[in-house]
């Protein structure tokens, strides 16, 4: 078989959302690469370097006959983890999912003091939660789903004056409950970006799955993305309203200063130059 290097994947962080999500158990899944995820999958921000590492271990022993050679090899033990390093330390969700919800307390800023926040260090155990990881090499997508995941260890942290203050976990995977996961620990979504050729342009089709949250005051500038249709494309909003003070322009950048908190749905509508439309509805969340 020849070499063919556009079999490569380089894994890279998605250009328009986040590479790390974690959402409660019962949450809805997603089912390929591309769809949008429910709202309450929480976004992690930055991750390391080293990117993504997943984990497979499955232990074995040889079982012998009489004459001691082997009779056949069975499988005693499956295991996965997967392993990453969040590099946004005052991350909201980033701070529950390492110490657990209910041990990180925040404080609203008020006119005489900032946000507090009060981490309580604890023996309890992680929760067992629902999360997705994402990553991109050129047109391509990879998701992994997990729907029943634990983080089961915190690598040691480090404040120092030379190095951002990182959090490198590990979740440990466990059986699926949901039959259409067909058992899978982990379930691994994937799309090439390549469309069928069908003589005409390919479909126009909405490829934002997300987009990251605002917040009151401060700068926001997101741009949708299409692929596919004719020519050039012209973005609208097709039901919804954005928060106060975001507008979508004719180019699809969601920009604006937000001056109230909010988390409407709202539906994006594309046109190319032939007329053809794609839509697609995204959470917007602006927090205070």
């Amino acid at each position: 078989m020849a070499v063919n290097v556009l079999n490569a994947f380089v894994g890279t962080p998605p250009i328009d959302g986040g590479v790390f999500f974690r959402a409660p158990v019962g949450t809805t899944l997603p089912t390929d690469a591309l769809s949008a995820l429910d709202p309450r999958f929480n976004d992690h921000g930055a991750c390391g370097e080293d990117g993504i590492t997943v984990a497979q271990t499955r232990d074995n022993t040889d079982i012998k006959m009489f004459g001691g050679k082997t009779f056949v090899n069975v499988q005693t033990n499956y295991d996965e983890t997967i392993t990453i390093t969040l590099l946004e330390d005052d991350n909201e969700a980033v701070l529950k999912t390492s110490f657990g919800d209910a041990n990180v307390i925040i404080t609203e800023a008020t006119t005489t003091s900032g946000t507090k926040k009060t981490i309580y260090h604890t023996a309890d155990p992680l929760p067992i939660s629902s999360f997705v990881i994402e990553a991109i090499s050129g047109k391509k997508t990879k998701r992994y789903v997990i729907e029943n995941g634990q983080v089961v260890s915190v690598a040691e942290i480090k404040d120092v004056h030379n190095n951002v203050t990182s959090r490198t976990l590990t979740i440990k995977t466990y059986a699926p409950t949901s039959v259409e996961l067909q058992g899978g620990n982990v379930v691994e979504y994937r799309d090439d970006g390549t469309y069928a050729v069908s003589g005409g342009p390919s479909t126009l089709a909405v490829t934002t799955t997300n987009l990251p949250a605002g917040k009151v005051g401060e700068v926001y500038s997101q741009t949708l993305t299409a692929t596919g249709g004719t020519g050039s494309k012209t973005w609208t909003i097709d039901t919804g309203n954005l928060p106060a003070g975001l507008t979508l322009s004719s180019a699809g950048v969601v920009g604006g200063t937000p001056t109230a908190a909010g988390t409407p749905n709202v539906t994006f509508k594309v046109t190319d130059s032939a007329s053809a439309t794609a839509t697609k509805s995204l959470t917007v969340t602006v927090t205070v």
